[in-house]
């Protein structure tokens, strides 16, 4: 279970990186109990894949995770889980150190610990009080602090929406921002 807990850990940290780029996830969180809420959980000790499924709601100090189903996978090498989480979609919700809650969601939320990877895929959303971004397959590099976020094809967008202030400060060295 420890395994499952770094897991919710970063996949906190991910949706709060996303969108406040310096703001910090809530650290007391990392410190709490992860709690995990299921109808069922299979354990393929073999396979090393623990399965949460059917209303599946993991909880740990504000951090929120609502999905249909949650995979946890563990490769040989240690430090090298991959979550994912499944629904109609996977939400994701959590207060951050400033008070401002984050709010994420998707088709799946996929998160590569060793790799420091998260992917959001199939009508993603990232969203911090008025600030979205929206798009098909959303990706965020923790290490590099670089986020992709793509659309299907041609017809369709990515979608970004600043706070007025946000848009203000775009261009300010990060000391110079209100």
């Amino acid at each position: 279970m420890k395994n499952v807990n770094l897991a919710l850990a970063a996949l906190a940290a991910l949706a709060a990186l996303l969108l406040c780029g310096a703001v910090n996830a809530k650290e007391s969180d990392f410190a709490e109990k992860v709690y995990v809420d299921a109808v069922k959980q299979v354990a393929e000790m073999q396979d090393n894949r623990i399965t949460f499924s059917d209303d599946v709601i993991i909880t740990q100090g504000t951090i929120k995770i609502k999905a249909d189903k949650v995979v946890v996978i563990r490769s040989g090498d240690k430090g090298a889980e991959v979550m994912t989480a499944y629904g109609n979609p996977a939400t994701f919700f959590q207060i951050l150190d400033n008070g401002k809650p984050v709010n994420a969601h998707g088709n799946s939320i996929r998160y590569e610990l060793k790799n420091r990877l998260v992917t959001i895929t199939g009508n993603g959303q990232l969203k911090q009080e008025d600030s979205q971004v929206t798009g098909d397959l959303i990706r965020y590099d923790i290490v590099k602090q670089k986020m992709i976020a793509e659309s299907k094809g041609p017809t369709q967008r990515v979608k970004t929406v600043f706070l007025p202030e946000q848009v203000e400060n775009f261009d300010k060295p990060a000391d110079q921002k209100k």
